[in-house]
Parts: C-alpha cells; structure tokens; sequence
C-alpha cells in the first residue's frame, strides 16, 4: 500500500501513533534542555509526555500499576477527537 493509497482510505492511526512516540521523547528531551531557562514550561511538558505516554503506549496501563482513577482519565482519550484536542494543547 502506497502513500496516495493511504491518503485516499483516510486511515492514519498507525502514523499518528508513531508520531506521538517521537512527541514524547522530544516533550522529555526539551524538557531536560529548557529545565535551566524555563522550569514551568519543562515540567508541563514532562507532564504531557507522561500523558501521552500512557496514552499513546497502551500496552503501559497493563504493565504499570494504575489507579482506576487514572484508567478512566486515560479511556477518554480513546477516542481520536480527545487525542487530537490533547496535542492541541
């Protein structure tokens, strides 16, 4: 399957997913280079890799001791709208 057949089956998950990875290692990385200049931005954005973490790795929440708490804020973002509203921000 080919790039233009990708675009016309509208189906870019497996490519959404993948750059949410490379999001959550550049929020953790320019987390550690801003945590001198600018502290709160590092630590909101180490928490959004966080986040995300558990959000785009779904295979975390089985490995990692959760709160039912935490799994139910994590189950809204199944749906692709929320997700997209928290790269947005």
């Amino acid at each position: 399957m080919g790039i233009l057949d990708e675009i016309r089956s509208r189906n870019f998950s497996l490519y959404a997913q993948w750059l949410g990875v490379v999001s959550i290692i550049l929020l953790i990385a320019l987390g550690v280079v801003c945590l001198l200049s600018n502290i709160p931005f590092a630590i909101i954005g180490w928490i959004l890799a966080f986040i995300l973490f558990f959000v785009e790795v779904p295979l975390c929440t089985r490995f990692c001791p959760t709160s039912p708490r935490f799994d139910a804020f994590i189950a809204r973002f199944e749906n692709s709208y929320y997700r997209g509203a928290l790269y947005i921000v």
